[in-house]
């Protein structure tokens, strides 16, 4: 059985609702409000209920015109520059490791040392806390605020490796 392509990930996510696109925003075609293009973690939220117009799902890339800070822009997000997709909803997620920003591994490797980094100054529109990846026993997993999970300590669910 074949893991499913980043489009077909992204397609099934914002069928059910809000995904998070984790890409790095350096990678060549990527086009962001310069504020964020040396950012190696940008995260954006896409959704068919925030009827964005233009969204653009191709084999190609994504384009869509977003918000940032109240200011529309015009995205343009080639395959190659995602790196990671989490659903809103589930908070289901996929990785491609191949696709990771060195960056972004070492970051991971803090936070299993207990070092904090902030990623981007923007969150999710409803002002909780944003998902991040983090590396727990050399695999990667989302880490989800506690006040979201279902119990104190509750499991916690892990985003799939796609090789």
């Amino acid at each position: 059985m074949r893991a499913p392509t980043k489009k077909e990930t992204l397609l099934g996510f914002l069928a059910r609702g809000v995904a998070m696109v984790h890409l790095d925003a350096r990678r060549p075609g990527v086009v962001v409000p310069a504020q964020y293009v040396s950012d190696a973690h940008l995260r954006l939220n896409l959704s068919y209920r925030y009827s964005i117009p233009d969204l653009e799902v191709s084999d190609e890339r994504v384009q869509a015109t977003l918000s940032f800070g109240g200011r529309p822009f015009h995205c343009v997000l080639p395959w190659s520059s995602i790196f990671g997709i989490t659903s809103h909803l589930t908070g289901d997620g996929q990785v491609w490791p191949e696709d990771l920003p060195v960056e972004v591994v070492h970051t991971m490797s803090d936070r299993n040392g207990g070092t904090r980094h902030n990623g981007t100054p923007e969150g999710p529109p409803s002002g909780r806390q944003k998902p991040s990846l983090a590396a727990v026993d050399g695999e990667l997993k989302e880490e989800r605020p506690r006040q979201e999970s279902s119990s104190e300590g509750g499991p916690r669910r892990h985003l799939r490796l796609v090789r």
